[in-house]
């Protein structure tokens, strides 16, 4: 279907090169455009940062657009500054995007990006009857489910085959052609994220002379400091992990840091238990919390795993972190935030 006509004043961001995720995209772009038989107008989208929650969100916005006849808004829930928007202050950014208007609501798609808690997010989607909602957020956002519904897609990161066409599509077939196992060298360095990729393709866009193999060599020695871009501070993941980091209460992120240091094995309770210092339930708890953050991803069964990427960051953010084993306690809505520069909304 055709995209929507841009809302006066907040447009869309196009997603440049596209690519992977057929079937969440497929997925997304039925339960959009026939909500009414799907039985569901909100769809949430979690992850771990970087891994392109965003550009699905605004990739299956265009794609699904031309169904809401009031367009479609974008609307970040977190300031500008970095901390999480209260309520109050996204119902008011809402009423000054769309003025009110007889009809207000019959047929609006709202991407409510960067969720933080659900409470946020309730009010709004109350007030968009007749209409839909993509919410991205690195939390499950469980509770927002069940009191309001809908579909969940927990995101991971790319297959291989999609990083490599990710970066045929940004740097072209021919280079990529050109020395194609290094092409899947560097995918697996980035770890298969959206972002880590863009950013080594981006690199390597504006040195035509670079080869892909030398930009993968030159990645390895310092990852995942070198997956940054020195004129936008946002295009950056290890700022993008430490926000994700501050964004979590101080024992928390210490207790990820510590678990990124262990070696590459699923994590069991027990295993968890002894390098925390706690109890195995509470060892437990602390997992499904760095779960629930998107730091940690479901493994066998009674286990967990974390990234590559995201432990190659741990590794390197625990020597700047004093270890302070705690019993942790569900973090309180205020104390969650987060530095201000983020990656532009397209490329999260």
């Amino acid at each position: 279907p055709a995209a929507a006509p841009p809302v006066p004043g907040a447009p869309l961001p196009a997603v440049p090169c596209f690519t992977g995720r057929p079937a969440e995209v497929e997925a997304l772009v039925t339960l959009l455009t026939r909500r009414q038989e799907c039985g569901t107008s909100v769809v949430v989208l979690s992850g771990a940062p970087g891994i392109g929650k965003t550009a699905l969100a605004l990739h299956a916005a265009h794609l699904a657009g031309g169904h809401y006849p009031e367009g479609c808004l974008l609307l970040p829930l977190t300031r500008s500054d970095g901390t999480a928007l209260p309520a109050e202050e996204a119902a008011e950014e809402l009423r000054r995007a769309l003025p009110a208007r007889p009809g207000e609501g019959r047929g609006r798609l709202l991407v409510l990006d960067d969720v933080v808690h659900p409470d946020q997010v309730r009010p709004l989607l109350t007030a968009n009857t007749g209409g839909a909602a993509i919410v991205t957020s690195r939390m499950g956002l469980a509770a927002l489910v069940a009191t309001h519904g809908g579909a969940v897609f927990r995101l991971g990161a790319l297959e291989p085959e999609e990083s490599h066409a990710l970066l045929t599509a940004v740097l072209g077939g021919e280079r990529v052609g050109a020395e194609p196992s290094a092409a899947r060298r560097l995918a697996s360095l980035c770890g298969h994220f959206p972002l880590a990729l863009r950013i080594a393709a981006a690199r390597l866009l504006t040195r035509p002379r670079l080869r892909i193999a030398d930009c993968a060599d030159w990645l390895r020695h310092d990852l995942p400091a070198r997956l940054t871009l020195a004129d936008d501070p946002r295009m950056s993941v290890p700022l993008l992990l430490d926000g994700a980091l501050h964004r979590l209460p101080p024992p928390l992120a210490d207790a990820h840091l510590r678990l990124g240091a262990t070696a590459h094995l699923p994590l069991t309770p027990g295993r968890a238990a002894d390098v925390l210092g706690m109890p195995e339930e509470t060892a437990e708890a602390v997992m499904e919390q760095l779960l629930d953050a998107g730091l940690l991803e479901e493994g066998p069964p009674g286990a967990f795993r974390m990234h590559e990427l995201l432990r190659a960051h741990a590794r390197r953010a625990a020597p700047r972190t004093a270890h302070q084993p705690t019993v942790l306690r569900p973090p309180r809505r205020e104390e969650s935030r987060q530095p201000a520069d983020r990656p532009p909304a397209a490329l999260r």
